[in-house]
């Protein structure tokens, strides 16, 4: 081949090399372009998100003030007839003198049956008293609870097998066996006191 030849084709294939270097370039900025324009899209579509959910809330607060709105309507309904019914029973009530004497009586009546409740009260409370002082002797006169001394030979804690003065007495209070008046009366329980077991 000839020189002339080989160097035109050398500078058909720099201006080809140089034109696919220039395309890459663009094509590169097309990408960044392209992302860009995705993350945009993204953006805009959470932005369209927000305001699809901001514009569901705004329906439901404007359904529920049409709800509130009705029933201010029917509250302010409701209390014309209210204020109706008042103007008629107080028309009835200022005409009628039958009512105001038997109001009258009533209160007098009330006032009886307060002195009576007043002086029952006092009654009841002289009574309880009396109850709790009865429960304080019964309390008093209660045989004493066998100590922590007591020797209870046949007891032996399945444990570790102590008893005698090992062992001793307490209330149980998750069991209630019965009421002496308001006090409970709890069921007994064995603690052994050299390893804590109750039985």
């Amino acid at each position: 081949m000839d020189d002339k030849i080989v160097k035109a084709l050398q500078n058909k294939i720099g201006t080809y090399e140089a034109e696919i270097s220039e395309l890459k370039e663009i094509l590169n900025k097309k990408d960044e372009e392209i992302a860009n324009l995705a993350n945009s899209r993204d953006e805009l579509s959470s932005e369209l998100e927000e305001f699809r959910s901001k514009l569901s809330e705004l329906k439901s607060k404007a359904n529920d003030l049409e709800k509130l709105n009705s029933e201010v309507y029917d509250l302010k309904k409701t209390i014309t007839l209210k204020d109706d019914e008042i103007n008629k029973l107080r028309a009835e009530l200022e005409g009628s003198n039958e009512l105001k004497k038997s109001l009258t009586e009533k209160e007098s009546k009330i006032k009886e049956l307060t002195d009576a409740l007043s002086e029952k009260e006092k009654v009841f409370g002289e009574q309880k008293s009396r109850l709790e002082r009865a429960e304080t002797e019964l309390t008093a006169l209660k045989p004493a609870e066998p100590t922590e001394y007591t020797s209870e030979e046949r007891l032996v804690c399945p444990r570790c097998g102590a008893r005698g003065k090992d062992l001793k007495v307490e209330e149980d209070k998750s069991k209630i066996l019965g009421y002496v008046g308001h006090k409970p009366l709890y069921g007994r329980i064995h603690v052994c006191k050299r390893c804590g077991y109750k039985f």
